[in-house]
């Protein structure tokens, strides 16, 4: 496939982010005979003196030069710049194709590189932090559905609650003093009818939960975050089925809020997520480390593994340079040889990096 050229166009929006995956693929074996300038441009939105442009310049000076104009175009000084991650491939020489997108997942830092084929490892971290997670903020009579994915977050659905005997009505009954005459009224109706709202109310929670499975569970989400007050995110769990392992429930009362406060609340906790979710992986492969299967430590082994198909969940420190020759470095090539026999691929960071640094920074749970 050498010269082949991924699609280009918009990637990935809110529902297309199988669409990031099959490119992060494809750009795998795109090599055009000039090779492929690659750039993933960090802007921190707080920076009023634009430094990004001034790093991205110093880093632009170390490609073709013909490549770094065309880059430079793109952000002219004069022109307000969206986005926190703007990512880009550009051929060099050839038919110059190139193809941008932007996302909301922050960078640590910019990178600019020319290799013979794109540089992939930071798409890869950015696909993997960003993953679609489902999104329910509940309230006692309204429910709200969204999608978060790559720091966007996209409404998607909702209902409330129909009551129409709201307003309660008192009753009057017999006094039980039979010396006392006329009648007196009574708390049992009001408490009658509290407890059929609350018993309404929990019933809508369940059946929202049950939309949600029904309508929303093809997604290819990793997690529902569930956001209310109270057990109001424990009654909406008990009615998604199947789904419920995936729930992280968070306390807090977002039913106004708009979009983007959601989506900044969820972004927060998604990198809470992420790292327990890495330290976890990282913890059951040192269980597997001794067992039947085993598992694969250190770059020589997973490199052998992969290249047998026997690799079942590669997992590598996202902060580590790692050697090869110019063309393809040894972090991609783990990557590369992932994608093509249909491994996952978990790039790690924090703690859970830590703790792989004593397996030399990569390593590889097993199919057999």
């Amino acid at each position: 496939m050498t010269g082949n050229a991924p699609p280009f166009g918009v990637w990935p929006g809110a529902v297309e982010f199988e669409a990031g995956q099959r490119l992060l693929m494809e750009l795998t074996h795109w090599t055009p005979p000039g090779g492929v300038v690659s750039v993933y441009l960090a802007i921190d939105p707080g920076d009023r003196g634009e430094g990004w442009r001034i790093e991205l310049r110093d880093q632009l000076e170390d490609v073709d030069e013909a490549a770094a104009r065309r880059v430079l175009e793109r952000f002219p000084s004069d022109t307000p710049t969206h986005g926190r991650t703007h990512i880009g491939f550009l051929e060099v020489d050839g038919e110059a194709r190139e193809v941008w997108e932007t996302v909301q997942v922050a960078l640590q830092r910019t990178e600019v590189v020319q290799r013979r084929r794109p540089y992939v490892t930071p798409l890869m971290r950015i696909l993997d932090d960003g993953w679609p997670v489902g999104v329910v903020v509940v309230a006692l009579e309204r429910v709200r559905m969204l999608e978060w994915v790559l720091g966007e977050i996209t409404e998607l659905d909702g209902w409330e609650i129909e009551l129409p005997d709201l307003d309660w009505q008192e009753r009057k009954s017999p006094q039980r003093n039979p010396q006392a005459g006329g009648t007196g009224t009574t708390a049992s109706g009001r408490d009658q009818h509290a407890q059929r709202l609350e018993h309404n109310r929990d019933r809508f929670l369940k059946q929202a939960g049950e939309l949600v499975a029904a309508q929303h569970g093809d997604r290819p989400w990793r997690r529902i975050i569930v956001i209310g007050d109270g057990d109001r995110p424990r009654l909406l769990a008990a009615g998604l089925g199947a789904k419920r392992k995936l729930v992280h429930e968070i306390r807090h009362d977002l039913i106004r809020a708009g979009a983007p406060e959601i989506g900044a609340r969820v972004g927060e906790e998604m990198v809470h997520l992420n790292r327990t979710r890495e330290e976890e992986l990282v913890a059951q492969l040192e269980q597997a480390i001794g067992s039947d299967v085993g598992a694969a430590l250190g770059l020589e082994e997973v490199l052998q593994v992969l290249g047998e198909g026997r690799a079942r969940h590669v997992i590598f420190d996202a902060t580590r340079s790692w050697d090869g020759d110019d063309s393809v470095p040894a972090g991609e090539l783990m990557i590369e040889r992932a994608l093509a026999t249909s491994a996952l691929v978990t790039p790690v960071e924090g703690l859970a990096a830590t703790a792989l640094a004593a397996h030399g920074g990569a390593a590889a749970l097993l199919r057999y």
